[in-house]
Formats: C-alpha cells, sequence, structure tokens
C-alpha cells in the first residue's frame, strides 16, 4: 500500500465515465465499489437515479453498527450504500463487519458478542449484496480503515469546473444567467452553488452579488466595488474604490469587469455583456425548479 495509506484509486474528472462506473456496479460488474469526491458534485444523486425504485440498503451519518447488522441480516440480497460513514468508521464492531461486506462473492458477516439487542438474530448471516461506499475524503492516518478500503474497485471523482459547470446546465437549463456568472467566479464551484444562488437571486431581502461572491471566496474588494457600482455615478467609482478599500487602480481595473458582470446579472432586464453574447434569448425562468432539487446534487 501506498505510504500515504491511500487505496490506489483511478482518477475519473468527467460525468460521463463516472455513470459507467455507478451503471457498472448496479450490473454487478465491479463489486464493491468505493468513490471518494467532493461534496455536492452529484455522487448520491448518480446511484439513486441508477437505482431508481429498487429497494435498496443506505447507512451513514449516525446510525449505530448493530442497526446495520440487523438490517442487513433482514435483506441480506439487497444493494448496499454506505454514504458518509465517518462516524460509523470509528467503530470497531462496524470495521468487521466492512471487512465481510468487502471480500469478494459470498460474504459472511458476524457479530461478535451475544446480545438481547439482536432480538433473535444469529451472530452470523451470509450476504450477497452489492457494495457501494461513497465519501467525500478517506483518511490517510488509518492504517486499518484504509487497508480495508484497499479491498474495493476504488475511483476518485474529481469533476473539472467545464465539467461542474456543464452538469449544472443539464440540471438547471432555465438558469444559464446564474450558471454563466457562478462559471465567472475563481471558484471550483459545487451544484449546490446553483441551488443556494437561485434562492439569493429571489431574495427580497439578500443581493445575489454579495452572497455569491462571498459563497465563492471572491475578494471582499469585488463585493465592496460592486456595491459601489450600483450605488454611485461611473465618474465616482474608481475614487470610492480607492479610498475605501485602500487599494491600487490597478486592482480596481482588474476588478472592476467581474463587479460590472454581476451587476448586470442581478440586474432583471440585463444579461451579462460577454458571458452571454452569443446565446439566443429565452425567457427568465429561475427559481421555479421544484423543492426537491436538492436531492439532486448531493
Amino acid at each position: 500500500m501506498p505510504h500515504n495509506l491511500k487505496p490506489t484509486m483511478r482518477k475519473i474528472e468527467t460525468y460521463e465515465r463516472f455513470h459507467r462506473h455507478i451503471a457498472a456496479w448496479h450490473d454487478r460488474e465491479i463489486d464493491p465499489v468505493l468513490v471518494v469526491g467532493p461534496p455536492s458534485v452529484g455522487k448520491s444523486h448518480a446511484y439513486a437515479t441508477r437505482l431508481g425504485n429498487r429497494p435498496y440498503h443506505r447507512f451513514g451519518g449516525r446510525q449505530t453498527p448493530l442497526h446495520v447488522y440487523k438490517t442487513l441480516h433482514d435483506d441480506p440480497h439487497l444493494p448496499v450504500v454506505l454514504d458518509d460513514i465517518s462516524a460509523l468508521l470509528q467503530e470497531d464492531c462496524f470495521r468487521d463487519m466492512l471487512k465481510g461486506l468487502c471480500e469478494s462473492g459470498q460474504r459472511t458477516l458476524h457479530w461478535g458478542t451475544t446480545t438481547s439487542k439482536l432480538e433473535g438474530r444469529p451472530r452470523t448471516f451470509t450476504c450477497t449484496s452489492p457494495v457501494l461506499i461513497v465519501m467525500n475524503k478517506i483518511s490517510s492516518r488509518d492504517a486499518d480503515v484504509a487497508a480495508i478500503l484497499d479491498r474495493c474497485d476504488a475511483i476518485e471523482f474529481a469533476p473539472s469546473k467545464p465539467e461542474i459547470i456543464a452538469r449544472m446546465h443539464e440540471i438547471f437549463p432555465a438558469d444559464t444567467e446564474l450558471v454563466d456568472l457562478i462559471a465567472e467566479l475563481p471558484t471550483l464551484p459545487s451544484l449546490r452553488t446553483l441551488v443556494k444562488a437561485r434562492r439569493w437571486n429571489n431574495s427580497k431581502h439578500l443581493n445575489l452579488v454579495e452572497e455569491l461572491l462571498a459563497e465563492c471566496g471572491a475578494p471582499q474588494a469585488v463585493v465592496h466595488l460592486a456595491r459601489i457600482i450600483e450605488g454611485y455615478p461611473e465618474s465616482e467609482w474608481c475614487s470610492r474604490y480607492l479610498a475605501e478599500t485602500g487599494l491600487t487602480d490597478r486592482t480596481f481595473r482588474r476588478h472592476k469587469r467581474l463587479a460590472l458582470q454581476l451587476v448586470d446579472c442581478h440586474a432583471p432586464a440585463e444579461r451579462c455583456p460577454d458571458v452571454r453574447r452569443c446565446l439566443p434569448e429565452r425567457p427568465s425562468t429561475a427559481g421555479k425548479a421544484s423543492d426537491d432539487s436538492d436531492s439532486m446534487l448531493a
């Protein structure tokens, strides 16, 4: 195993290839599978979409190892998804179960002690469930956990910024202006960034420019310049910016383009000049997607 204790992973940078891996797991062509990638890029949505209405086990969060064991015993052949299991991985008894789940073929799971909480269930049973483990990150300090996960077909899902932007367009085709605005910001966004931006854009109390730039880590000076542009004549922009931020004229010129685009995008009747110059006109329907949009982005 590499010195950093992480399992060997194939890096995947496109949604198309990532979805093919989820399909291969669903069809039991590869099993078990470990997916590690940043939050809110669509990992959970991918397996939920592929499984559809098919019943499956999903474990994570604050569930107990005993609950996992009992649930698996009662339906030992359903697909198993372990999503966000950092807390469970702290439990030795869950690690033992995970070792059994990550074996090839038919798996034998054990519960180490006799307890009335098993409610008549045996301490050993066989399981044929395909297993998918989904994590935002994996510890490089825990050799035991890394050794367990090294048994998996492991992939690192690391979509590029253009991939995430394209995925935003695919999921929310009516939000072209917001998506292209997010593309201009100097950070790697998540899909949830767009969900929140849609809410800010429709709020009577919040300013999209201020919230989006703060969310994406853009310089506060750009937020400040956007406020100046919205509130004062152009002849005063530079002097006010220099006086209120203490920055230079050169920095003003660099920040001015982004601030202008943000202000233009915030105006309902305007279009961002550079980003959308060649796009066809379409009516704005931002904010009208269904309330369950969050489930598409996890």
